[in-house]
């Protein structure tokens, strides 16, 4: 199993709720029952966390100076928190416990990528779709269907069907802005299968 750790996800967080969140972890690292010799001290991480917000509160002007200070003073925050996740890392050891504590959010497992069995994507036009499936061992053709879903959810009878000896399907002369789905069975020596479960996508 990968070690847990703390992780930087809040340097894609909007500047206000950087700052809460820059805020809540200063009041956890001052902790020092857990969080013993921090490397930054408490008072420096709450005058950047206090230089940030003050330049937050600043911009909302919109002027372009106070804006340019807003972006240094994200910056020096960014920096220093992301100092501050070696750090939680380095002590926490991959406790989630402890990096809960640090006011940081805790690393995700990996999760095995599954291929789907059929996937939906835009074409080349507007109105178009590329089908792409999962290919099926033993398998020498594959039945392709779809359907519009209207604004009420109310179901069109299913379309096609599309046959084809490959896994690539083109389909033009869909409604741009509806709803559809897709379903597709594999043709075999024992016969067809069963369709696979549908999936939806809005034809742009």
């Amino acid at each position: 199993m990968k070690k847990s750790k703390a992780v930087l996800d809040f340097i894609a967080y909007s500047v206000n709720d950087k700052v809460e969140f820059y805020r809540n972890a200063a009041i956890q690292l001052a902790d020092v029952s857990t969080f013993p010799m921090i490397e930054v001290p408490i008072t420096t991480i709450n005058a950047v966390v206090d230089a940030f917000e003050a330049a937050v509160l600043a911009a909302k002007d919109g002027a372009h100076t106070a804006i340019a200070l807003r972006n240094d003073q994200e910056q020096i925050a960014d920096d220093l928190f992301r100092l501050l996740v070696t750090y939680v890392n380095k002590v926490a050891n991959g406790d989630e416990t402890i990096i809960l504590k640090s006011g940081f959010h805790v690393s995700q497992q990996p999760i095995p990528f599954v291929k789907p069995d059929i996937a939906v994507n835009d074409g080349s036009r507007s109105g178009g779709v590329v089908v792409i499936l999962k290919a099926v061992l033993g398998a020498v053709a594959y039945v392709l269907q779809y359907r519009h879903v209207n604004s009420l959810g109310e179901l069109a009878e299913w379309g096609g069907p599309d046959v084809k000896t490959i896994t690539h399907f083109d389909i033009d002369g869909l409604i741009p802005g509806a709803k559809y789905e897709f379903r597709f069975a594999s043709i075999s020596s024992a016969g067809t299968s069963d369709f696979s479960a549908t999936i939806s996508k809005i034809v742009i």
